[in-house]
């Protein structure tokens, strides 16, 4: 069983009437880049479930989060609010199904030093 979505999936299920519930990324550092994943929860799936290249081989990720929220908007015509989060920002525990799946604490994306476990190390404003 897949454990994903992939685009040609999900253009199918959309052409036959259904729907993109809710859309989050995760951004994640991978050495001196930055990577971001969509989870989708459509309406012929159960969880929130992440973007998979063809194939359902590994997640599909985006260097460009431009190109990926175009994606999500032009392409699959999802209108609702796109929360991006941190991999490791304890606000993912509210998502059950990806507080299972995901990592604790990830490498915090290039020039972003905000201790994710420490609020108060956040800067003010």
């Amino acid at each position: 069983m897949a454990t994903g979505l992939q685009e040609g999936e999900i253009r199918q299920a959309l052409q036959e009437g259904g729907r993109i519930r809710n859309v989050l990324v995760v951004t994640k550092g991978i050495g001196r880049a930055v990577e971001h994943l969509a989870y989708l929860r459509a309406s012929w799936r159960r969880d929130f479930l992440p973007l998979r290249t063809w194939n359902d081989r590994g997640d599909r990720t985006y260097r460009d989060l431009d190109r990926l929220l175009t994606l999500i908007r032009v392409e699959f015509g999802f209108a609702g609010c796109i929360p991006v989060y941190i991999a490791g920002d304890p606000e993912l525990a509210r998502y059950k199904t990806l507080a299972r799946e995901l990592p604790v604490a990830g490498a915090l994306p290039p020039h972003c030093d905000i201790d994710l476990q420490r609020p108060e190390a956040a800067p003010p404003g």
